[in-house]
Formats: structure tokens, sequence, C-alpha cells
């Protein structure tokens, strides 16, 4: 299975022996190549000394022209003076990463390595709770849950629609070292699963068991998302409805217009053989005036997503420079030089102005931002509890007494995983799922050794061959988990196969409990994606995973009345070191009831307890 959110949020993290259900994200953290919001009716950009000309080439891409007359350059997709960053793995997100947690394997458990004689069933509940506000980071580091969706100067990794507005102002101001920042987004990030299976064996032979296990799953994501706003240089764009709106958008589309007027009429004067057209000084500085100008409407448009004909982006830019900061005095000062340079060239003046804002954006107005179709996030706000209730992942499978000798268990098993579950949802960036829902093939072995009268050696081991699905999710890295709704599509997943192995030394404290202590080892393998039957190896980053915990339980074992046995136990384990980069620092708790009944044929339960001991 997988690990949100993301869920690195986590994306699910399958099979994790501290995780049961799915999470996120990976959210993930889910796909289309992230892109932004193209603006509006620009024939040409300029980055600095480049002029971007034409559209993407195959790969994302550009080509750009330079205005001294040096060599064209082309840039690649991933470039950040592109508008698209580069194809990578779905988001997040809760657990996306982390908590891509999937039902843990029951062999994760104190070894159950008796069988069931033939004619007896076993009823358990057997409730487990999974608990993490920490993962490991790809070099063994633990690091907060939510550490991907903080920033001490957010920008455009957290808000990658503001990228376009961004590369404008630079371009504008000649300032490439500009960076947006809306404040510190500080996010805390805390997440749990709570597992509640009904699972029901039953003794086909003395030596076949045949075994269901139907989970109710209640996941949660709790995040504390706070925007510091006091570094910030950057406020509302001024078009977007939860600024002016309207009445801006309106001033803005006659800026475009009267800069366009402008342009239009200085290009009439050279093409009529004004300023001692076709070749003078003069001549030159009007042509060089009139791209200028067309350059300087495209940037304000791609700044504020209006065009001069009234039309809006889909994803229109959230953010625009504060009135007050530098970046945003450097803007109205080039727009005023263009209008006293249209103006020397006979142009009629600027009537209108480009309305900036004067307040930094709040945590409030961030949420919104998810919210507000405008910005074509379509997602829930990241402060939301999410809690989920749905059926988990069901299991069938059989179980072979290899060897049931008095001091020596060992049974063999296989079980086949449901899609049954609940995924965690493309535009809830920090939710977990309930399951994969996906299937999976889960081989295991369990054996428990009793060296004399009180200690007793158990192991267990699963190897989870997990099988392919599709699903929609918003592709993204790990490191971006916010994408717009443009960035989902359908992708191909096939989710890395799990091996867990567990030890458990155990003391007999009398004819009833026996308390032990635990090591678990978890290794998945990376996940692989395709996107329309291509290969997309970058998805797969940072999902290889591996853990290693240690816990502890009791368990007791005795009659119930006269005849029947019953089990219960309780079990703890945390994990204490771990790599991967999306692989949950948890901590589990379970507990469990077992009762048996016999139905039919075979020895009488009172025999079953006799041999099993």
């Amino acid at each position: 299975m997988s690990l949100p959110l993301c869920c690195r949020l986590p994306r699910p993290m399958p099979n994790h022996p501290l995780t049961t259900p799915q999470p996120a994200d990976r959210r993930f953290g889910g796909p289309a190549a992230h892109r932004s919001p193209a603006p509006p009716r620009r024939a040409v950009r300029r980055f600095g000394g480049l002029i971007c000309s034409g559209k993407p080439v195959a790969g994302g891409q550009r080509t750009y022209r330079r205005t001294d007359g040096g060599a064209a350059v082309v840039v690649a997709a991933g470039d950040r003076r592109t508008a698209r960053p580069p194809v990578r793995r779905p988001a997040v997100i809760l657990a996306a990463s982390l908590i891509a947690a999937t039902a843990a394997p029951a062999l994760a458990q104190y070894p159950d390595a008796w069988i069931l004689p033939r004619g007896a069933l076993r009823v358990s509940f057997e409730p487990r709770y999974v608990s993490f506000d920490q993962r490991f980071d790809p070099d063994g580091n633990a690091e907060a849950l939510g550490t991907d969706f903080s920033d001490s100067a957010a920008g455009v990794r957290l808000v990658p629609t503001a990228l376009g507005a961004e590369s404008a102002i630079r371009s504008i101001t000649g300032d490439g070292s500009y960076t947006m920042s809306a404040g510190a987004f500080r996010t805390t990030l805390d997440s749990d699963i709570r597992r509640f299976p009904f699972n029901f064996y039953l003794g086909i032979s003395n030596r076949l068991t045949v075994t269901v296990s139907i989970p109710f799953v209640t996941t949660r994501a709790q995040a504390d998302f706070v925007v510091d706003s006091a570094g910030a240089n950057v406020g509302w764009n001024q078009a977007a409805p939860t600024a002016q709106g309207a009445s801006a958008a309106t001033q803005i589309q006659l800026l475009l217009s009267e800069l366009e007027a402008g342009a239009a009429f200085v290009q009439t004067q050279i093409d009529a053989g004004q300023f001692g057209c076709p070749s003078s000084p003069q001549c030159d500085q009007a042509r060089d005036l009139v791209a200028r100008t067309l350059i300087m409407a495209g940037d304000l448009s791609a700044l504020s997503g209006v065009s001069a004909d009234g039309s809006t982006a889909a994803e229109l830019p959230p953010f625009a420079p504060l009135a007050s900061s530098s970046a945003g005095q450097a803007v109205l000062t080039a727009v005023q030089s263009i209008n006293a340079e249209l103006q020397s060239f006979g142009a009629s003046p600027l009537t209108a102005t480009l309305p900036l804002p004067g307040e930094p954006v709040t945590t409030e107005d961030v949420q919104t931002l998810f919210t507000e179709a405008a910005f074509g996030y379509l997602a829930s706000p990241i402060e939301l509890a999410k809690y989920r209730q749905k059926l988990g992942d069901a299991e069938v499978g059989v179980r072979w007494g290899l060897v049931q000798q008095p001091k020596l268990h060992t049974v063999l098993s296989a079980t086949v995983r449901l899609p049954t579950g609940m995924r965690d949802l493309p535009e809830h960036f920090t939710d977990i799922g309930t399951g994969d829902r996906q299937t999976d093939l889960i081989l295991g072995a369990e054996a428990l050794w009793e060296l004399g009268s009180v200690l007793a050696v158990a192991a267990s081991a699963s190897y989870t061959l997990q099988l392919g699905d599709e699903l929609p999710r918003r592709v993204t890295s790990h490191d971006q988990p916010i994408v717009p709704a443009s960035t989902e599509q359908v992708v191909s997943r096939n989710l890395g196969d799990v091996l867990v192995l567990s030890l458990f030394p155990s003391l007999k404290l009398n004819q009833a409990f026996s308390a032990y202590a635990s090591a678990h080892y978890f290794h998945k393998s990376a996940d692989r994606f395709a996107v329309a039957g291509s290969p997309v190896d970058p998805l797969g980053d940072e999902t290889q995973m591996r853990s290693l915990s240690f816990g502890g339980g009791i368990f007791y074992r005795a009659l119930r009345g006269a005849t029947l046995p019953i089990e219960a136990g309780i079990d703890y384990r945390a994990a204490f070191r771990g790599s991967g980069g999306l692989t949950p620092k948890g901590r589990t708790v379970k507990i469990y009831l077992r009762l048996f009944y016999q139905l039919f044929g075979g020895p009488e339960p009172e025999e079953a307890e006799t041999e099993s001991n």
C-alpha cells in the first residue's frame, strides 16, 4: 500500500508496521505536470536580457532571444525562469508522506503460531492506534511532519501559481534575484489512524485455517497553520475577488489598453517614416520603445492575471508586491517611465494606474486562497482536522500448520488484501485514506519455540506483493505539496513491495501470562509510476522506506469457563530509526481479545488448548 500526504506529508506508506490505513497524501501527498497559469494575451516575455518567443517545445523547454543581439538560449522546464516546474511525485500528503500508511500486516504482532482444530471458530477484536507527528528524512534524521508546509519566507514553493507574477516582477524591475514572500508559513501537523478490525478464523482441518478480516478505520489529520507576515513583501493581487476584484481588474484592463494603444501609435509613426525612419538613432529608439511597451503590458498582464480584452487567467495570480515595498515602487516607477517615453514620441499620456496592495496576507487569507475557485486550487483548507470513518482494506487468507509440536509451532500463511478502503483525496493536501484501495498478496511465516517452562522465542516474517492500480493524483514534488487542480490526472501506480521481520523474546510469568519484548524491521522498495503508459521515474523519489522499531507487550492465554480458551493482550512499539524521506516516526498501541467456539467436528476446545500448550 502507499504512504498523505500527505500526507512529505505525507503519500500513503504501504504496510508499515507502525501504521494501518493509508493517508496522504502522499497526501501522494496526488497527475499532470504542475503548471502555473499562462499570462493572458502575452506576445513576448522578458527575463533580464532574454525575451521569450513562441510556445514551449518538446520537454517543456522555451527558446529565448537576447535583446543585446546575443545567441538564443534554450531553458529547460525546471528552470525557475520558466512558468512550469518539472513533474515529480504525487502529493502528499499526509502522510503522503508520511503517511502513506497502509494496513500493517497482521504478522507484525506477536506471532499467532497456533492452528485451530477442525470446526473451531475464533472471533477476535483487535483495535490498533497509530500516531505520529514526525518522519525520517533521507539521511535518517527525524523532522516535523509539517515540514513541507512550512517556510520562513513562503513564496512560489508553497504557492506555485505565483511563479508567473514573480517572473513578471523580475522582468519589469530588472532584478533577477527578486523572490516573493508572503511571510513565514508555520504548519504543525499530527495524525493518527485508529483501526478496528473484526477477525474471523475457521479451522477447516487440523492443519488448515481460513481467515477473514474486516477493518473499520478512523483517520485524523490535524494541522495548525499560521502565517507570520512580519517579513512579507506581497499582499493580495488587487484584481482578485478577495481584494478590490472587478474595480481593480477594470483599472488594470484600461492601463493595458493604453499601453498597447501607445505602442500602436508609435509603431504607426515609424511605418509612416517619422523619427527619421527607417534608419536613424531616433528611429531605433522608437522601435525599442514599442518593444519595451509591449513587454511591459505582457508583464503587467502576467502579474495581475488580467488582459487588455478584459478576460482573466483561469488560475489568477494570488499575490502582488506591496505598494510600500521596493519591488512595488520599482514597478510603479517603470510604468511612469514608459509613460514619459511614450509622451515624448507623441502618444497620449496614461490615465490609469496599477493598483497594488497595502497590507500583507493573513492566515485566513491564505486559507481562502486554497478554497476560492478563482485561484484554481479547489482544495480544503490546511487547518481542517479531517476525520474519516470508513471501511478499510479487507483481507481473506489461509494458514497452514507446518509444525505443531508441544514446544515448537510454525505456520505459513497467504493473504489477499482487497481494495475496499477509501483513498486519500487529491484536493485535501493533508488527509489520510482508510486504505490503498488496491489488491495485495501477503506471504508470511510465524514460529514459536518454547525453550523451557519460562523462556520462549517467537519470530515472524512477511512479504507483501503490491499490485498495480490507477488513481487520480495531483502531481508535484514532495517539497511542493500544494498545487492547483489543473495538475490532476490519472496515474498508473505500482507501490513498492514490503518486507517485515520481527523477533519476540518472551518470559512466562505464570500459566496464563507472558511478557515479551519486540524488534521490527520494515523495508519498502520504491514505488513506480506511469502517465499515459510512459514511465515517470521522478514520481518514485524518496518512496523507498526503512525503519527499525522496538516495543513489548503482555500476552494472556487461558481457559474461559470450563473448556473454551480465551486470549487477550496489549502491544506497544515505537520507531527509533528510519530513512527514506516519507517514513513515519510513529507509535503504535494495540489491544486484542480473542474468543473460541467449537462449531463442528474436531477435538473439543479443551483438547485444542492442551495441544497448543
